[in-house]
């Protein structure tokens, strides 16, 4: 009996591996452009609890699931990564570009268009490049319909969430 859930707990682990599968953030951003795809950006760090949570509910449920297979091209950004990327024609680390997305803490959702560019949005009427912190699944549902509609250009994010 020991051995079967040391097997089921392996089964699951693998699957979830292939449930996060990322892009690499160069190919992402060419897939993107060519299926009219807004991405995502997942960006974390390897010791952060909220981020495996985010992962564990978030990223997990079937209907965000859809969403984002449906919509969005999915990437995870290391905060600490040392891996070289280009973006808009110039080299960064991972680490330089979460600076560059003004990202603070983890885990951090960006939204770029298309196209690459960062997607700006307000919340409360103030100006924002990020969503800082954890979210939970009902909201995240929400902020990626938001996105997905392109509600972004004209209504504040505290409006739907």
């Amino acid at each position: 009996m020991f051995k079967f859930r040391v097997f089921v707990i392996l089964a699951v682990l693998i699957l979830s591996a292939n449930l996060f599968a990322q892009n690499d953030f160069e190919d992402a951003l060419k897939k993107a452009a060519s299926e009219n795809k807004r991405v995502v950006v997942d960006v974390y760090t390897d010791w952060c609890g909220w981020c495996k949570k985010m992962d564990a509910e978030a990223y997990s449920d079937t209907e965000v699931r859809k969403l984002l297979d449906e919509n969005f091209i999915l990437v995870k950004l290391n905060a600490e990564g040392k891996n070289k990327l280009t973006y808009n024609g110039r080299q960064y680390t991972e680490e330089e570009l979460s600076y560059f997305f003004d990202v603070f803490s983890f885990p951090t959702t960006i939204f770029l268009e298309p196209d690459g560019k960062l997607i700006t949005f307000s919340y409360d009427s103030y100006p924002m490049k990020n969503v800082p912190g954890y979210v939970k699944t009902e909201e995240f549902k929400k902020l990626l319909i938001y996105f997905r509609d392109g509600k972004y250009k004209d209504v504040d994010l505290s409006k739907i969430i």
